[in-house]
């Protein structure tokens, strides 16, 4: 069943459904407004879509190495386990719903 979370994002409101739970949406709130937060730091009076692009960034690139050390796990070396590489990917999966939702 969904439902309706209110979240906060560099000092943003936000209004999401979502059917995968409220403390989920939460997580995955934390951890994208701490990356925000880690590159608004770099750059002084950055605008926060810049800074929402550069998170962006962030989180591809360690999704896609993720991804590339998983390819290398699975031809038989040590890695990152798939059970992780497919959680990372369901973050993602409903990043992009719930902002689509905007």
């Amino acid at each position: 069943m969904s439902e309706f979370v209110e979240v906060r994002i560099q000092g943003q409101v936000f209004r999401l459904k979502t059917d995968i739970g409220k403390e989920y949406v939460h997580e995955l709130v934390a951890f994208v407004d701490g990356i925000m937060k880690k590159m608004a730091r770099q750059s002084v009076s950055i605008p926060v879509d810049r800074v929402a692009i550069m998170a962006a960034l962030d989180i591809a690139d360690s999704y896609i190495r993720l991804q590339k050390q998983e390819q290398v796990s699975e031809s038989g070396n040590t890695g990152i386990s798939k059970d992780l590489v497919d959680r990372v990917q369901r973050l993602i999966n409903e990043a992009d719903r719930l902002l689509e939702e905007q």
